[in-house]
């Protein structure tokens, strides 16, 4: 494998997606001396930003980051870019995939967060089956960097900057040199062994599907309450503490060292000393005020089902290893939306990979 050419401001970067996490990674690209442009899909979501010319940013991080470019034309966002960030929801990554491919300049790194599971090999392959020219490296981060709101257009409040992520690269080959463009500009991000790992670590897929489901009736009324401080019980944390174990049991089966679990990850990402996770849920100041959806058309299901309990379910049936909790909360998922979020997940079939075994899918995602 040929070296790639380093990355470096005032080089330009683009960024797919304006909402809240796009805009306050714009900035910080900004702050670190790139030259960023954004695409979104939506008019709305770029024309006023591109009208004042700059993402404005208050809370830990603050300040006006003019933008070179803010548009809906995503040839225009990527021209000359090859650093590229994408944070769109995981829903949106094939459409994304789909309309960058022919676009993305040769040598791209593209950081895709939040990664979800499988989302670099769901990104490469898309990109090359549209249009890809040259060399694509994509880069799975664990966890969205940032915790923000947009109150409108451009106009971002970031709570907090988590401070601990991991990302890696596929192949894993590349990670350092990513790492080496990256680190510079977000400085939580430590390397991880392998896109496996981090597919493995999509932590959405244990917390948001047990609180939402178990949560239904209320979400499904409208009825008003605090997701985390009122939806997230101690018996409904009982579920994800479960759905979590089983995850972890599917990283033994692979083989990979250094997995941790959601209690862990909570305590590291926002450096708080409890114990207990419903302990440490009802002190994080992040989550204090936010509010749970007030409809089932949510992607606290229709994303992380597909894109997170779907292929913890399939890796599990690959290896062997019973996962009754995943299965469950797939369960419940299907009979609620009346669908088989199997037929639309991610799982290795849906993605040309039907046959592999554990040590195929150690070569594929390493």
């Amino acid at each position: 494998m040929s070296p790639l050419d380093p990355i470096a401001p005032p080089a330009r970067a683009a960024v797919i997606g304006a909402g809240p996490i796009g805009c306050t990674t714009a900035a910080a690209l900004v702050r670190a001396g790139y030259e960023v442009a954004i695409y979104d899909i939506a008019a709305s979501a770029v024309e006023p930003v591109q009208a004042e010319g700059a993402i404005h940013v208050q809370g830990v991080m603050q300040g006006r980051f003019p933008l070179r470019l803010a548009s809906t034309n995503i040839g225009a966002v990527l021209e000359g870019a090859r650093l590229v960030c994408s944070c769109v929801p995981a829903s949106a990554h094939e459409a994304v995939a789909a309309a960058a491919g022919p676009h993305f300049e040769d040598g791209t790194l593209l950081m895709i967060q939040p990664g979800q599971t499988f989302s670099a090999l769901t990104f490469l392959q898309l990109a090359r089956d549209h249009g890809l020219r040259g060399e694509l490296v994509p880069v799975e981060v664990l966890n969205s960097l940032y915790t923000c709101r947009l109150g409108r257009p451009g106009h971002v409040r970031l709570y907090a900057a988590k401070r601990s992520n991991q990302y890696a690269a596929l192949p894993s080959t590349r990670t350092a040199w990513a790492g080496a463009i990256l680190e510079p500009v977000f400085p939580s991000l430590t390397p991880a062994g392998s896109v496996l790992y981090i597919s493995l670590h999509n932590l959405n897929a244990v917390v948001h599907p047990p609180i939402t489901l178990l949560n239904a009736g209320p979400i499904d009324r409208g009825a008003p309450f605090l997701y985390y401080r009122e939806g997230a019980t101690r018996h409904v944390l009982r579920l994800t503490t479960t759905t979590d174990g089983e995850r972890l049991a599917i990283c033994a089966a692979f083989g990979l060292e250094g997995c941790f679990s959601v209690l862990d990850w909570y305590q590291r990402a926002y450096e708080l000393p409890h114990d207990d996770l419903f302990d440490l849920m009802q002190a994080l100041e992040a989550y204090r005020d936010i509010s749970a959806p007030t409809s089932l058309q949510t992607r606290l299901l229709l994303e992380d089902i597909p894109t997170g309990v779907v292929p913890y379910c399939d890796l599990a049936e690959r290896v062997g290893l019973a996962v009754p909790n995943l299965q469950g909360v797939l369960a419940m998922a299907n009979t609620l939306y009346e669908t088989d979020f199997r037929e639309s997940g991610r799982t290795l079939e849906r993605l040309g990979h039907p046959d592999l075994d554990v040590e195929g899918i150690r070569a594929l995602l390493g």
